[in-house]
């Protein structure tokens, strides 16, 4: 069963959920998307809010419909590079502006980053 965020509305999650399973190519691209119905089981979440993702993830051409076939991922590793950019930056933006609130100055913050990274090396290896 799917924990969702209170805040932020079911359907922008959902949406995130299967944006990142495109960008880390558990869906690959070119790839026939679960139908709406296996989603929403997936989710734990009502058809019609499953459809509302699709829709905005299909304005975006991120997937395609095909009457009577269903919903596939868009085979343009431009639009999956752009999305994944599009995230990145999002995420950074956040992390940027909690750490400039915390009186850090740029040279800082990369000085922290790199030794974050480094550390997760060591611990990974």
């Amino acid at each position: 069963m799917m924990h969702f965020v209170d805040n932020i509305p079911i359907y922008l999650q959902i949406k995130d959920i299967l944006n990142r399973r495109i960008i880390s190519n558990e869906y690959e691209l070119g790839s026939q998307l679960p139908s709406v119905r296996q989603l929403a089981v997936q989710f734990s979440a009502n058809s019609n809010t499953v459809q509302k993702a699709l829709k905005e993830m299909t304005d975006e051409h991120i997937i395609t419909p095909r009457r009577g076939k269903g919903n596939f991922i868009t085979s343009d590793e431009e639009i999956i590079a752009e999305m994944k950019e599009h995230i990145v930056t999002e995420m950074f933006d956040t992390t940027y502006e909690k750490l400039r609130s915390l009186n850090m100055n740029d040279q800082e913050i990369v000085a922290s980053f790199n030794s974050y990274v480094k550390k997760r090396d060591e611990k990974n290896e």
